[in-house]
């Protein structure tokens, strides 16, 4: 249907009047008055129009998508808030398209009732990407429906579903928003078709970015079923590309976010604010943000945006409402890193990630081919890249846990090294799509190769892990003191000791064990100098010695000493905490850090 053809004079001038007390004539409303005797008529605009769509947007304050005719012909397309639809207000919309309305209130409000009469009912979709209401996955310019078909909007910015008969509204394309510079962003995030299918894409794909392209092709499946993946494990962790400038890692975000249109540039992580990033996020669903040049620098308030959407949570900010509600600007959609720095001052965000590593900025002839073949047709787009994974998202949703749980038993039976039950989660969920799609995606690798690849990156990882744990932080400075002559052993020669200005202490229990005694409040000084000096974020002394006491830090010693709490009292020593230590070839370790002892 053509919204846009002109609007016509009134064709029965008196039966129009006295049904709805205007007519239109020469693109003008008029109604007619008695002046005594004699009924006259009275002009009431320099304009006539047309409400198109009501458009539902969940609140009382619903909207409007309005046509407006000037009486000298030209066209405009306005979108009004039903607030707004009273004479003050609408004179002021008005007059920005060069028009007036010389009546009064009454007649205005009988022109709005005979509009609402013709209007048809459309739905604002207000978030991009997947709406789980309606089941559709929406572009700024089209929605991908149910039955698997793109549909493009019109010039109002209107969807129509010819399965459904719903309509749905995009403003980003719509004339009333033509020239808006508020949905520059949206306008990015679009459906460009291209000329590749899943099958040819990721070919070219693997072969230019080889395995870390695996695994990112891997995580695109997952983040446009974000919702499904979330709903059934209760976490979605986060990529995160290391390495240097000019190993590659912008160029293998950039060709897989050209899937999603044209927003693939990226977030500079240190000039954003948390307010801006999660309001940013939480504006579409089941896609993939990229955000650019973690460093130790980073915002605090953005790290901890980043723990907080590992589990799906957001910020959370105040409305304008009488009863003090809340909004969370929650996180739905995926989230890639990128940095020549590593995320260790908090290793539960390093925890949350799935690191992959950029080594060479040296590239064979194969990969430099399959570069060059995706950036040839990069402006062509990749869209059907993505409609080909959507179109299976029931098959994902029925058999996505089912898969997760087989990869969680199979990796327990199989892995030896020592993974934290996190680690074997994101393996297991990373491996699910190869598993599951392989009966409808033609993958470019094997299975087991993919999981190989998966399998050895984790244990990477989990070495970097344990070597960024906070309480490897503070036995790497213990060590470091001892081995710099920082730290002061405790030593007795008959009825004198050092024991004031003593650190440490080594007591053998027994021939099998020997015991590490320390003096937390002498050491900490140095803990905080070698956490500032090696760039590691430190903790205060309580949160410290609760980490070091917890009855699940294996080697820690309880104290067995009435109403001593976690502290010993040794004889000569005096007030201390105890760990076991381990030995091998006369060397002793605590938590697999050496102790030159």
């Amino acid at each position: 249907m053509d919204y846009l053809v002109p609007i016509p004079d009134t064709t029965e001038t008196e039966e129009h009047l006295k049904i709805c007390g205007f007519y239109i004539y020469g693109s003008k409303y008029f109604t007619k008055e008695y002046k005594g005797k004699h009924k006259v008529k009275i002009e009431l605009s320099n304009f006539v129009a047309e409400g198109l769509f009501h458009l539902i947007n969940g609140t009382n304050n619903s909207k409007r998508i309005i046509k407006i005719q000037r009486n000298t012909g030209e066209i405009s397309v306005v979108e009004v808030q039903s607030s707004e639809m009273k004479i003050e207000s609408f004179e002021t919309i008005l007059k920005s398209k060069q028009c007036t309305f010389l009546g009064n209130t009454y007649q205005l409000k009988r022109i709005f009732a005979n509009w609402m009469d013709h209007e048809i009912q459309a739905t604002i979709i207000e978030t991009l990407g997947f709406n789980p209401e309606h089941k559709i996955y929406a572009f700024s310019n089209g929605v991908f429906t149910p039955a698997g078909k793109l549909i493009n909007v019109n010039d109002v910015g209107i969807v129509e579903d010819p399965d459904t008969n719903n309509k749905y509204y995009l403003p980003a394309f719509g004339l009333a928003h033509r020239n808006n510079a508020d949905y520059e962003g949206e306008r990015k995030f679009l459906y460009i078709e291209g000329d590749l299918n899943f099958q040819k894409w990721a070919k070219l794909y693997f072969e230019a970015y080889e395995t870390n392209g695996g695994i990112a092709i891997l995580f695109l499946i997952l983040s446009a079923f974000w919702d499904i993946v979330f709903d059934q494990v209760g976490f979605f962790p986060f990529l995160f590309l290391f390495g240097a400038y000019g190993t590659g890692k912008t160029s293998l975000v950039e060709s897989l976010l050209r899937v999603f249109g044209k927003d693939y540039i990226g977030i500079p992580l240190n000039n954003a604010t948390q307010v801006g990033l999660s309001r940013t996020i939480a504006s579409r669903n089941n896609t993939i943000f990229y955000l650019k040049e973690y460093t130790p620098e980073t915002d605090e308030a953005n790290q901890d945006l980043i723990l907080t959407a590992y589990d799906g949570s957001g910020r959370v900010t105040g409305i304008k409402s009488n009863d003090n509600k809340t909004r969370a600007a929650q996180v739905k959609s995926a989230i890639i890193f990128d940095g020549n720095h590593l995320p260790t001052q908090k290793t539960a965000v390093l925890s949350r990630m799935i690191l992959l590593n950029f080594e060479s900025n040296k590239f064979t002839y194969k990969q430099r081919k399959a570069f060059a073949g995706l950036e040839s047709i990069k402006d062509k787009g990749f869209g059907k890249v993505l409609t080909d994974i959507l179109q299976h998202r029931e098959y994902f949703r029925k058999g996505f846990k089912r898969v997760f749980d087989e990869n969680m038993k199979e990796l327990r039976e199989m892995v030896k090294a020592d993974f934290s039950e996190r680690t074997l989660k994101h393996v297991a969920l990373i491996l699910a799509p190869a598993k599951l799609m392989s009966k409808k995606l033609q993958f470019p690798f094997e299975f087991n190769h993919i999981t190989n690849v998966v399998y050895y990156n984790a244990v990477e990882q989990n070495i970097l892990l344990k070597q960024t744990d906070e309480l490897t932080i503070f036995w790497n400075a213990f060590a470091y003191g001892i081995k710099n002559g920082n730290l002061i052993e405790f030593k007795r020669d008959g009825y004198n000791n050092n024991k004031k200005q003593s650190h440490y202490n080594l007591k053998s229990k027994d021939a099998e064990e020997t015991i590490l005694q320390i003096k937390l409040p002498g050491l900490f000084p140095e803990y905080i100098k070698y956490c500032k000096n090696n760039g590691q974020r430190y903790m205060d002394l309580n949160s410290l010695k609760m980490l070091l006491t917890s009855k699940s830090y294996q080697p820690f010693i309880p104290n067995l000493q009435n109403k001593r709490g976690a502290s010993y009292t040794d004889f000569y020593f005096g007030s201390c905490y105890q760990f076991r230590l381990e030995k091998s070839e006369n060397v002793f370790s605590i938590a697999e850090v050496e102790l030159n002892l």
